[in-house]
């Protein structure tokens, strides 16, 4: 499983912010120094929780089983949820009466959800007979690669789900079989029902490598 991507940029914030509070922190009493070293920590943490979780989601066109092209950009204004997933993969099936119902409560409420195949050649008859069993009302994807994952921070495991606020920026994103409570807090959170903890912008189920 590769790691998710950071931006170049946010690397060089990082190195340069340690090195120039290490420096600072030689030149203070202990006390001062730890002080300054918690806040550090503190602020360093904050930036990279708001600057990596609100990315700009990137260009992302697919069609649909009809041969209709998709783009993002159709569903500006709206909370978007692009869950990733593939017919024979069967955490992907155990999550998808999820999103049919998450579907179902907040699709007239501005939520548009959106399942993303990656089934090849060799497995892409068996999407109709999915949709069918599922009953999933909402667009279906296809011809997604790998490549999809990754541009959207989601490695290269299945399922995965990306969440969208309506200016089109990645809020939250699952690795791995998402949870109903996952996925409908955070779809709650982006319609302004902030109830609780805010949710994790990044949330793995993925088994841990040993």
């Amino acid at each position: 499983m590769r790691r998710l991507l950071t931006g170049s940029s946010c690397s060089v914030f990082r190195g340069r912010s340690k090195l120039a509070v290490w420096q600072a922190m030689r030149k203070l009493p202990l006390k001062s120094a730890v002080a300054v070293g918690l806040l550090a920590i503190l602020l360093e943490t904050a930036f990279l929780r708001s600057s990596w979780a609100q990315d700009p989601a990137p260009t992302f066109e697919l069609p649909d089983q009809q041969g209709q092209l998709h783009r993002l950009e159709e569903f500006r204004g709206k909370v978007v949820v692009l869950n990733f997933w593939a017919t024979w993969c069967a955490p992907c099936a155990a999550e998808m009466p999820i999103f049919v119902e998450a579907n179902r409560r907040y699709g007239a409420r501005g939520v548009a959800i959106l399942a993303v195949s990656l089934d090849a050649a060799e497995t892409k008859g068996a999407i109709p007979q999915f949709i069918q069993k599922r009953k999933i009302a909402f667009p279906v994807l296809v011809d997604a690669t790998v490549d999809n994952l990754e541009l959207f921070g989601l490695g290269d495991a299945l399922p995965s789900t990306v969440f969208l606020d309506p200016e089109g920026r990645i809020i939250y994103r699952i690795l791995g079989e998402a949870k109903k409570k996952d996925v409908f807090q955070r779809v709650e959170w982006l319609l302004g029902d902030h109830k609780g903890k805010e949710p994790q912008a990044l949330l793995s189920k993925l088994p841990k490598p040993r």
